[in-house]
């Protein structure tokens, strides 16, 4: 056994390549966080929506999905002007709302959005399996791919295991509230410990069973045309933005 993100011997032709996938939302990414003008963005929004609709995800999957980071937008936007500038747009009391760090919060929310919506559009329609056996094809090291696939594996057992605790703790009549703050610390680390030494056990088990004897990255099939079409497409779509952004 090399390692447990060994490609399987079929590989079905319909499917994405994750390596090519994998370097798109790269290259998108990279682009993307280089822009510096904000006349830039409603590009990037354009861009970041025609990668969305060619995945095909539906409007609810993504708004779940975008949950977080669009949380993360907003307070950056609401924060920032509070902390950076010195032309005052607003006040109210003490609060201050400063326009270079409004200007400052909406260039940086909209390009953490159009990456997140980028790199979800790409990656998110693959299965974990083959996204970490793609970035192995690319060079990651083993022990780092198999590291990301063990969590994608069993962060939903975390999550899974973490709820039945917070449950039978309801239906025992715990403490509701601030009240139960230490209640939940409990559980919390009582979860982490546990979780510990399964994922000692299963290490163990991992080297029992020859993993790590034979080293070498998954052999995937050569890239498509449609795939390489994809990279190309991508690449100078990230050239384009950042000598316009170099431009203007």
């Amino acid at each position: 056994m090399a390692d447990i993100t060994s490609a399987p011997k079929t590989h079905a032709p319909a499917q994405p390549d994750p390596r090519a996938r994998l370097v798109m939302a790269l290259m998108l990414a990279f682009a993307f966080a280089a822009v510096g003008n904000a006349l830039l963005l409603p590009v990037l929004g354009a861009v970041a929506l025609a990668v969305l609709a060619r995945s095909g995800m539906g409007a609810a999957q993504v708004a779940l999905r975008l949950r977080g980071a669009g949380v993360l937008a907003l307070g950056i936007v609401l924060v920032l002007p509070l902390v950076a500038g010195t032309q005052v747009l607003w006040q109210l009391g003490p609060l201050r709302w400063h326009a270079e760090g409004l200007a400052a919060g909406l260039l940086i929310a909209a390009r953490l959005l159009a990456i997140v919506t980028v790199t979800l559009a790409l990656l998110a329609p693959l299965p974990p399996y083959q996204l970490v056996a793609g970035a192995r094809a690319l060079g990651v090291p083993a022990l780092m791919a198999d590291l990301a696939l063990l969590t994608l594996r069993y962060v939903d057992e975390l999550r899974a295991e973490l709820s039945r605790a917070l449950l039978a703790r309801r239906l025992r009549g715990g403490k509701g509230g601030g009240r139960g703050l230490p209640d939940y610390g409990l559980i919390l680390a009582a979860v982490l410990i546990r979780s510990h030494r399964r994922a000692e056990t299963l290490w163990a088990a991992m080297r029992l069973r020859g993993y790590g004897a034979a080293g070498g990255a998954p052999v995937l099939p050569p890239l498509g045309a449609r795939d390489i079409r994809g990279m190309g497409l991508a690449a100078a779509t990230g050239i384009a933005l950042v000598l316009a952004d170099r431009a203007l």
